[in-house]
């Protein structure tokens, strides 16, 4: 890389504001959460700036360099293997206290950093407004404001990182040894294991990382090294009750609390208006009602605010419809167009408006702070089934896609927790499902449509906790795991930030109307239009032919391959039952009227908990193998799937066969 171009790691800890920063200094359209764990993989963007092409990684959120999980892992390894020119170390500047902590290590390490504060308005909230004059002088480094909202802040942040990386390079140093290492003063025995392992060769912040990660580390240790490491923590242990983590803890806090004190700050923790709404969201009685009550909430005005653009958006594909029609003449063309591409891809493009509500609304509980509490709040019922606190935040990320959601759960330690999670994480209906819950109910459950599809998510966990409980009783415990709750202040969600996170999920949702969808559509036309002239077309005499497996659940051959083709994607499925019932029509109403028509109420509720329930789709169980390492579990996942689906479906419709 030349020396024009620099590449700036930014690192920080969750719910810092990092990754709304890097969406700002990059354009990129990253997803941004307020839990842990949400950003699992690195993530790339650059900018230019005063002629200098700054290429940005976005590391995971972490709280240390020396924990042995998932995300610290991928940072300190990067940080190792792949040393970027400059750090920017995002800070909450309204809890110092704990977001130095990082920085200590990376000052420890002696990387050159510069350190934005981040939440200025939080902290002036909370009365705690740091200092940055007299911390830019007490840590050496270069201090400045920031804010993942606001653009006003980029410009001066982009010039103090340009004007770092010109220093370094004009002094040609290495990586680590542009930056002055900062010492801490710990403990006299943490101080004589450190001294005893520099002498084996290893540097002071190697040492200090040997010693708090208990010998995991990124960089290779020789046999005697490896030897000291042990016999220090042996030693250490002997001479004292806390391990050599909380030891070194206990004096990385001690200087940041030395730290903060020199500079007369104040502090104070939460603000009034964060303690009422903790002791609302937090109760022990009405904090669970109130997390449904919300989540029906946000499924009624899915559906009924939603159902204003879906009509747009259909009366606009019909008229494309009409627009065909009247200017092609009859031929084959013309039907792979209104009959193919219309009608599948049409078909399923009319529920957009609901993807995007139901994105826009779980987008705003989590920026404002609402789903770590949720987390909170479900920790001791998800235990209680086997599950981990830590699932809380792949289950969740289901409702949108079970692919990114699976992948999420590397963050779970545990092997049994992180595997029931995966296999459960099907059971959370994905966002792919939505068009048919929304066709359905708007058919028939009209008066109650929002309250059915809160009733079908709902079934959905209810299933998802009694297999996770099964599972829990059945695969053998390995190691225990504690779960660390951060609870973020609460928070306006950023507009801009809201608009990225639902641009990126209408992107998502596009690409697969114009792919998957695009050619699932295409090939269920072909299988309806051909062979021409026959009594039966080869998908009618393939749902003909599978057609007694479902008949038992109330289903004609039309749902039959509607629900095979689902196992491509589950998108497909509203897609193909537009093409079977829309033989000649142009519009959702009409289409619902042939479904009304040819499928009884109890059937459309059986229909309902089929897709809820049956087989992944080929993505998810692609992903279930690569994340579990064999084919085994995705198989179950698959047998699992199906055998609820059809006994679930089969007690819908004859219990709803009776009542309705």
């Amino acid at each position: 890389m030349s020396k024009s171009e620099f590449t700036v790691a930014l690192v920080g800890n969750p719910n810092s504001g990092k990754t709304s920063l890097f969406n700002l200094l990059t354009g990129a359209h990253q997803r941004t959460g307020n839990m842990a764990g949400v950003t699992v993989e690195v993530k790339k963007g650059r900018c230019e700036h005063q002629d200098v092409m700054l290429h940005f990684v976005d590391l995971p959120g972490i709280y240390s360099l020396s924990q042995n999980k998932v995300e610290e892992r991928v940072t300190r390894e990067y940080l190792f293997n792949s040393p970027p020119d400059l750090i920017l170390n995002v800070v909450d500047a309204s809890h110092l206290t704990r977001h130095l902590a990082l920085t200590t290590q990376l000052l420890e390490q002696g990387l050159p950093v510069v350190l934005a504060l981040n939440m200025m308005d939080e902290a002036a909230r909370l009365q705690c407004i740091p200092d940055i004059q007299a911390l830019k002088l007490e840590l050496g480094i270069p201090v400045l404001a920031s804010d993942g909202r606001k653009k006003v802040v980029i410009a001066p942040l982009l010039d103090q990182i340009v004007s770092s990386l010109k220093a370094i390079a004009m002094h040609k140093g290495s990586f680590v040894t542009t930056a002055q290492s900062l010492i801490i003063d710990y403990e006299p025995h943490v101080e004589q294991a450190i001294l005893s392992l520099t002498e084996e060769g290893l540097t002071r912040w190697q040492a200090v990382q040997a010693l708090e990660s208990g010998g995991d580390v990124a960089f290779l240790l020789t046999e005697s090294e490896r030897i000291g490491v042990v016999s220090a923590l042996e030693k250490l242990q002997h001479w004292h009750d806390e391990s050599a983590t909380e030891l070194i803890a206990q004096g990385r806090y001690g200087f940041i609390h030395g730290l903060l004190h020199g500079l007369d700050e104040a502090h104070i923790d939460i603000s009034l208006v964060d303690r009422v709404l903790d002791s609302v969201t937090l109760h022990r009685w009405l904090g669970l009602p109130l997390f449904f009550f919300l989540l029906w909430l946000v499924f009624e005005a899915t559906f009924t605010v939603g159902a204003y653009p879906a009509d747009w958006i259909d009366q606009a594909v019909g008229w494309v419809g009409q627009q065909v029609e009247v200017n092609l003449p009859a031929s084959l063309i013309r039907d792979v167009i209104t009959d193919g591409l219309l009608a599948g891809v049409g078909g399923v493009l009319v529920f957009l408006p609901n993807v995007v509500l139901l994105f826009l609304f779980i987008a705003i509980l989590e920026q404002s702070g609402y789903m770590a509490r949720a987390a909170f709040l479900t920790d001791r019922l998800m235990s209680k089934v086997g599950l981990h606190g830590k699932a809380f935040v792949p289950l969740v990320m289901g409702f949108g896609c079970n692919v990114p959601a699976i992948m999420a759960t590397r963050t779970i330690e545990e092997p049994r927790a992180r595997l029931i999670t995966i296999l459960i994480n099907p059971f959370m209906s994905c966002s792919a499902r939505l068009p048919v819950y929304v066709l359905l109910a708007g058919i028939f459950f009209a008066e109650h449509a929002g309250t059915a599809l809160f009733a079908i998510h709902m079934l959905g966990i209810l299933v998802a906790f009694v297999i996770a409980a099964i599972l829990s009783r059945w695969i053998k415990a390995q190691q225990d795991e504690t779960f660390i709750m951060e609870l973020p202040p609460w928070r306006w969600p950023s507009f801009r930030s809201l608009l990225l996170h639902v641009w990126d999920k209408v992107k998502d949702f596009l690409s697969k109307v114009g792919g998957v969808i695009l050619v699932g559509s295409m090939a269920v036309w072909a299988l309806q239009a051909f062979p021409q002239g026959a009594q039966m077309s080869w998908l009618e005499q393939l749902g003909q032919l599978v057609v007694p497996v479902f008949e038992p659940l109330g289903f004609g051959w039309e749902e039959t391959v509607a629900l095979l083709s689902g196992f491509l994607a589950k998108e497909v499925i509203a897609s193909t039952l537009a093409m079977v019932y829309h033989t000649n029509l142009d519009d959702t109403q009409g289409l619902q009227i042939a479904i009304a028509a040819g499928l009884a109420p109890a059937a459309g509720l059986a229909l309902m908990v089929f897709s809820l329930l049956y087989m992944p789709c080929l993505a998810t169980l692609a992903v279930i193998r690569r994340e579990t390492g064999s084919w085994r579990w995705s198989v179950l996942s698959i047998g699992l799937g199906f055998t609820l689906a059809w006994t679930g479906a089969w007690l819908a419709y004859h219990v709803a066969s009776r009542l309705l």
